[in-house]
């Protein structure tokens, strides 16, 4: 596993997925990185990598009848993940769609099915909730969730209220201390320097 998470890092900093700067996220933080995993489809190699990852993860939970894609950024893992593993996918969006059959939930499974989501990272959680609760409006079970990057730093009180057990690949604290350790092949030591004012 030790020897993965490496490599993830290795890959993420080679396709300039991570980057280390002055950003302002989604909720109006400013952040000192940014993890644009969006990009990843776009490099075949490194997204077989991942889906990888996925299934490693997906192997360790008991009862899994379906997986669901958080839209947007979920929807490519789980639905090849699924498809490797033989496992219907779905897709679940924060909020349905104003036109045509204004679905919340995409896709055809049996009622009752356990239904594990799958998503690209997570920071709080919040935006985890509304597919969590429309998957169980819809008569789904739904304790787990996946994600590859987990940079919550378990500041998650939204899905533990909701009994949601989060299954991460990697912390972002371990992709901060793997970063160190590679050359500057993969990291300036400028951005090394950011990470250890940060850390």
């Amino acid at each position: 596993m030790e020897i993965k998470k490496r490599k993830l890092t290795e890959l993420l900093l080679k396709n300039n997925i991570l980057k280390y700067g002055d950003f302002t996220l989604k909720s109006g933080k400013k952040s000192w990185f940014y993890i644009d995993l969006r990009l990843i489809s776009s490099y075949p190699e490194t997204f077989e990598f991942v889906i990888d990852c996925y299934i490693d993860i997906i192997k360790s939970i008991h009862d899994v009848d379906a997986l669901a894609g958080v839209a947007v950024a979920g929807i490519p893992f789980s639905a090849v993940a699924g498809y490797k593993l033989g496992i219907p996918s779905i897709i679940v969006r924060p909020q349905a769609k104003e036109h045509g059959l204004k679905k919340i939930v995409e896709g055809s499974i049996p009622s009752a099915s356990s239904v594990v989501l799958i998503d690209d990272l997570i920071t709080t959680g919040s935006s985890k909730i509304p597919g969590i609760l429309a998957l169980r409006d819809n008569n789904f079970v739904v304790n787990n969730l996946i994600v590859l990057i987990d940079r919550s730093q378990s500041n998650l009180e939204e899905l533990v209220e909701l009994n949601i057990k989060l299954h991460s690949f990697i912390k972002i604290n371990e992709i901060f201390k793997l970063c160190l350790e590679l050359d500057e092949e993969y990291i300036s030591e400028h951005d090394k320097k950011l990470i250890e004012k940060h850390l």
